[in-house]
């Protein structure tokens, strides 16, 4: 395929996964909330998620390098209409911590799925150069995605507050049926080989990517970043549907066109950030003072109390800076992994962000029933800059490029010594 049609491709493949789940962007937590859930419940739900991607990251990841991103990513699909489907008939507590279960394994099948697969079609077409516009580009036909299912499920929510499940289960049905006809061309291992093989191979990739991770220094710090940070904000993205509700009071479709607004405000950041002339030696600084304005503006937000608008303008700039970062992490953290494990190593990523989402959501819930949603925020926010000494201590390790990759202990030759010592 020419890089055009790659492109093409990766785009539609991630717009319709965002979609599928969209419906429930901001409602999700009101919907907990009405089933009598407290705000420490609502996380802890949300937890679980976190703790179970925490445990399947990466043997999930190791399946999609070893017996194919397309079948991982469809098999993800699948997972998540069940889980949407337990959430739509739930009535307890219990019942959500179990759909949550379900909805985590699915998601890690396709977590770092789509990225492998799209990042190393494009390696294959002959793409050369730093990939942040792309990485750009997808957030922002992604937020398209979020923002138009947003709108539908808050506006279907207001009518019925279960209806956007059942939404949901639909739209990952069709993202698995495009994933299915687009990923054809899957550069990842094929399912042909004995279940003992299979096994071996998952095993091997799992350790091998561990080892790396721990021991290459921009890998590890990437990691570390992006865990700090998403135990910051995790918190925030269930907690001010439940502020803005209850401020504005006039109804669940408010929260559909917020979402809308914020996701707007975040491709605004991702657009201009690649538009931004810069070489790869400063972007260790470029987001350490990101994260470090994010951090900052979420204090501030906590500090706004029950001044709605106010706080919606804080959050708005916040969100640009949030869009900003995504595409500099996302390509930063691609030039420094192997493209036959690419999706293992993606995997071993978001370990860190998932634990610290746990973590981040048990604390914040706690605190937010005890004292109140702003003094949650203001916590949050300061442990938003815990990740800027990571980023800062970045800002010369990335002279080495690419060369990095030629070092991984993960490259094919290695891989095969791992199956044959087994």
């Amino acid at each position: 395929m020419t890089i055009r049609q790659v492109k093409r491709r990766y785009y539609s493949v991630w717009l319709f996964y965002m979609f599928g789940g969209a419906f429930m962007f901001g409602v999700y937590p009101l919907f907990l909330r009405s089933r009598g859930l407290t705000q420490f419940q609502i996380n802890s739900v949300l937890a679980v998620y976190f703790t179970v991607l925490f445990l399947t990251d990466v043997p999930t990841g190791a399946f999609a390098d070893s017996l194919g991103r397309r079948t991982a990513f469809v098999l993800g699909c699948c997972l998540r209409v069940i889980a949407f489907m337990v959430y739509f008939f739930a009535h307890h507590y219990v019942f959500f911590l179990i759909a949550e279960s379900i909805d985590g394994i699915g998601t890690t099948f396709g977590n770092g799925a789509i990225d492998a697969w799209g990042v190393d079609e494009l390696d294959a077409a002959g793409f050369e150069g730093l990939k942040d516009g792309i990485f750009s580009r997808i957030s922002q036909l992604s937020s398209v995605g979020a923002m138009a299912g947003a709108v539908i499920g808050a506006y279907v929510a207001d009518v019925n507050i279960s209806w956007p499940w059942l939404l949901g289960a639909s739209g990952y049905l069709l993202s698995g049926v495009i994933g299915g006809l687009l990923m054809r061309a899957d550069l990842g291992q094929r399912a042909q080989v004995r279940l003992r093989q299979s096994v071996g191979r998952l095993l091997g990739r799992m350790g091998a990517a561990v080892r790396y991770g721990f021991r290459s220094r921009e890998v590890m710090l990437l990691s570390l970043a992006n865990g700090i940070q998403f135990g910051a904000l995790a918190p925030y993205w269930l907690e001010w549907p439940r502020y803005f509700s209850d401020g504005y009071g006039v109804g669940i479709w408010v929260v559909g066109w917020l979402w809308c607004l914020l996701s707007a405000s975040r491709m605004i950041g991702a657009e201009a950030i690649v538009r931004v002339r810069s070489d790869n030696a400063n972007r260790g600084s470029r987001l350490g003072v990101l994260i470090a304005g994010q951090g900052l503006l979420l204090f501030s937000a906590g500090t706004a109390g029950s001044q709605s608008t106010v706080v919606l303008l804080i959050l708005f700039v916040m969100n640009l800076l949030t869009g900003a970062m995504q595409p500099l992490q996302q390509g930063w953290f691609n030039e420094h992994i192997q493209a036959d494990d690419r999706a293992t190593l993606l995997s071993f990523q978001s370990t860190f962000c998932t634990l610290g989402g746990a973590l981040g959501l048990l604390l914040n819930g706690f605190v937010a029933d005890r004292w109140g949603l702003p003094t949650a925020w203001q916590v949050s926010g300061i442990v938003a800059l815990g990740a800027v000494p990571c980023y800062l201590a970045l800002r010369s390790s990335d002279r080495a490029g690419r060369a990095s990759q030629a070092a991984s202990p993960l490259a094919p030759e290695a891989a095969g010594q791992i199956l044959r010592a087994r």
